[in-house]
């Protein structure tokens, strides 16, 4: 269903950040879902391909088992992200830390090139 009546971004210019990170080894590189590093993280870009035997270096290279996010964990994360953003001056728009993943989500104007 088409709502021509909406406004829609097509300029490909971003509104505002999807900021998402992990906790440590829930998503390694290699995995079939595919991935991002800092050399591939651009707004449009692909996404590193699965790579079975690079996950499975990965998973052997983890000094320790993958972390889970705690109750407890993910407020202090959540504590910490608005901080930042408290400091840095920036407007929080959302903010949501699961069990292995944080998203948080700022204005495009929050962060300078």
């Amino acid at each position: 269903m088409t709502h021509p009546h909406r406004e829609f971004n097509t300029d490909r210019v971003p509104l505002g950040y999807l900021i998402t990170f992990r906790a440590y080894g829930t998503w390694l590189h290699g995995d079939s879902r595919g991935s991002v590093d800092r050399f591939h993280n651009r707004y449009g870009s692909p996404l590193i391909p699965p790579n079975r035997r690079w996950r499975q270096y990965n998973e052997r290279a983890l000094k320790r088992s993958p972390v889970k996010l705690t109750a407890r964990r993910r407020a202090t994360i959540e504590a910490a992200i608005r901080e930042t953003c408290k400091t840095r001056q920036w407007r929080l728009w959302a903010i949501n830390a699961r069990t292995n993943h944080i998203h948080s989500v700022v204005p495009q104007t929050a962060i300078r090139r």
